[in-house]
């Protein structure tokens, strides 16, 4: 067998797809993956039966050293010691979007930011599909790039959803419109600053040149100091005044005209597109209460965007696993509209500290049934019960579409109580 391989550092979704996609293109593949689960040994059961060679449970240098290529999941840290090795070695290390690149035969829209770039993405894919594109979607949405490569044609369009994790590694990687919702704080347990953060992010417009789009929020400072490093042409989001379309919708607006679709279409079919689920989902209205789920919301500055967008008093439930998030960023908001915090997790205590004298009440609830509860006994007729965490959802759910799941449950479980 020849010596030469390519080696996949991880075996979560996006690992598992490339070394599949390998596979497909004829090469020897090599995965490594320092966790050993049932999930994992059953894509490594499929990966071994179509000729993969896996290594669970440690990285041995004997089994990862020597390859032509490493592709590492974005779930693996920087400091791996197999990405450590690379980096020393100064070898090629690329991410799995890198990889899908390579093999692509069309345009490709890639879409990043903290907050809203799921909706954008989402909305973007169904305005497109309607347009009569032949459209894709895929990234950090949930399908793996490498999944849909092989099917790709030159007239196709593939919408990325990317996150900073999978923009660390790039090299190459080259979309033709590039989109930067918006920076705040977050994965600060990966990342040193904002400013590292910031760095993973800009890398989608790092291989654009003057023929192609960058579209951005220019009201964020953070994200101005750092225009004169794109190369492309800039569409600044915030000086567009386009009816009464939201931000995220606004974004997808200005794409669809670098497309060429009619105005009056995009607009009146960007206007039909409901919020997307564990996204200020509107959940249950009990006696004039409004329940809204919002519980994609894991950091401080999209429970931002979720309570200026309310103009009702709100009761807030809130709290979590905290990722070194800075929740003073919504005190102006909350001491605006905010009745009454009602916190559930592991952070309960400096949300407290941080927000406590900006909001008349504070309850602490055992769980999220009980969180529930409690708001509805702290709200009248005309207000709303908003469920944004600020925080990641593990101390107490799988995810946080678990975590707005069981809040929609305990929520229609309360309505038949009042029913």
């Amino acid at each position: 067998m020849s010596d030469v391989f390519f080696c996949v550092i991880g075996l979560g979704k996006s690992g598992f797809s490339a070394a599949k996609f390998l596979k497909t293109r004829g090469v020897r593949v090599k995965v490594t993956e320092l966790d050993d689960t049932p999930i994992l040994r059953k894509r490594a059961g499929f990966l071994k039966r179509i000729g993969v060679e896996v290594e669970l449970g440690a990285h041995n240098p004997d089994f990862y050293r020597g390859a032509s290529m490493y592709i590492v999941s974005p779930g693996v840290s920087k400091d791996n010691s197999v990405c450590r090795y690379v980096r020393g070695e100064n070898l090629p290390l690329i991410s799995e979007i890198e990889l899908g690149w390579m093999f692509t035969p069309c345009r490709i829209i890639g879409i990043t930011g903290t907050n809203g770039k799921t909706s954008v993405s989402t909305f973007l894919y169904k305005v497109l599909k309607k347009a009569g594109f032949s459209v894709y979607l895929a990234g950090n949405i949930g399908t793996p790039f490498t999944e849909i490569v092989n099917g790709l044609k030159p007239d196709d369009i593939v919408v990325l959803e990317l996150s900073s994790f999978q923009l660390e590694n790039i090299n190459y990687f080259h979309p033709f419109i590039a989109v930067l919702t918006n920076i705040s704080y977050d994965h600060l347990d990966r990342y040193s600053d904002i400013e590292e953060y910031l760095a993973a992010k800009l890398n989608i417009f790092k291989n654009q040149t003057p023929e192609d789009f960058a579209i951005l929020d220019l009201s964020q400072r953070v994200i101005t100091r750092h225009i004169s490093k794109i190369r492309s042409q800039i569409v600044d989001i915030s000086r567009l005044e386009i009816g009464d379309l939201d931000l995220n919708r606004k974004f997808v607006f200005v794409i669809t005209q670098i497309l060429g679709i009619d105005e009056v279409f995009s607009i009146r079919e960007l206007k039909k597109l409901k919020n997307l689920k564990h996204r200020q989902e509107l959940v249950s209205e009990i006696n004039g209460v409004k329940f809204i789920n919002d519980s994609k919301a894991t950091n401080p500055h999209a429970t931002l965007w979720a309570l200026e967008n309310i103009n009702s008093e709100i009761i807030l439930i809130a709290g979590g696993r905290d990722k070194n998030m800075d929740f003073k960023i919504v005190r102006d908001s909350v001491a605006e509209k905010v009745k009454a915090l009602v916190l559930i997790g592991e952070s309960k205590e400096k949300i407290t500290t941080e927000l406590g004298g900006f909001v008349e009440e504070i309850k602490y609830a055992r769980d999220l049934r009980q969180a529930v509860t409690l708001s509805y006994q702290l709200a009248k007729p005309g207000d709303c019960v908003l469920l944004s965490p600020m925080c990641a959802s593990f101390d107490m759910f799988k995810n946080y579409e678990q975590r707005g799941e069981m809040f929609k449950k305990f929520v229609r479980e309360l309505e038949l109580c009042k029913s």
